[in-house]
C-alpha cells in the first residue's frame, strides 16, 4: 500500500453506508489474512487449536465506546477502525480472536474488562503481546512501541517503574 493510500481516510458515515454483505467480504478477508499470519498460526497451535477454527467465530461491525471487543466469543469491531481501511482491523482481530481463544479452552469465561486492573489481567496482557507482536512484523518495531506507550497513556499508568514493567510484558513477544 502506498503511503498516499495510508493517508487517505474514510468517513464514518460512509462506512455505516457500507452494505452488510460488503462488511461480512471484508471481515473474512481479514481472516483470511490472519490465518497466515505467524502470530496467529502460534496462538492457535499454543492452545491446541486448528487455524480454521477461526472461520466459526463470529465477528461483526458496530457501534462500540472502544475498538473491539468480544462478549462471549462474539467478536465486535468498532465501525471507526474501517475509517482508516481494511488493514486497520487486522491487529484488532488478532487481539480478540486471543480472546475468542482464551474463552473457548478455558475453565469459564476471561476476566472481563472492567473487572481489576485491565492491564494486569492476564488474559490481556496476552492478547496486547499478539497484537503488539504482530504490530512490529507488519508495522516495524517503532509502530509496536508507539502502539504501547499510546496504550499506557490511555489507562493512565502512573509511576515509571509500573509503566516499564507493564511495557516489559506488553513488549515480551517482540
Amino acid at each position: 500500500m502506498s503511503d498516499k493510500e495510508k493517508d487517505e481516510k474514510f468517513s464514518l458515515e460512509d462506512v455505516k453506508k457500507i452494505p452488510p454483505k460488503m462488511l461480512l467480504r471484508i471481515i473474512d478477508k481479514a481472516k483470511e489474512f490472519v490465518k497466515k499470519d505467524e502470530t496467529m498460526i502460534e496462538a492457535f497451535e499454543e492452545y491446541g487449536i486448528d487455524i480454521n477454527e477461526i472461520d466459526y467465530y463470529p465477528m461483526y461491525f458496530a457501534d462500540l465506546e472502544v475498538s473491539a471487543k468480544t462478549d462471549h466469543s462474539v467478536i465486535f469491531f468498532n465501525y471507526k477502525l474501517l475509517c482508516d481501511g481494511f488493514e486497520a482491523i487486522l491487529p484488532y482481530m488478532i487481539h480478540e480472536v486471543t480472546h475468542c481463544i482464551q474463552q473457548t479452552t478455558g475453565e469459564g469465561p476471561t476476566q472481563g474488562a472492567n473487572d481489576g486492573s485491565y492491564l494486569d489481567n492476564k488474559s490481556e496482557q496476552e492478547a496486547f503481546q499478539n497484537q503488539v507482536k504482530f504490530l512490529s512484523e507488519h508495522e516495524g518495531d517503532n509502530r509496536a512501541e508507539s502502539y504501547v506507550d499510546d496504550l499506557l497513556k490511555h489507562h493512565e499508568i502512573k509511576g515509571p517503574k509500573k509503566k516499564e514493567e507493564l511495557e516489559e510484558v506488553l513488549m515480551e513477544k517482540v
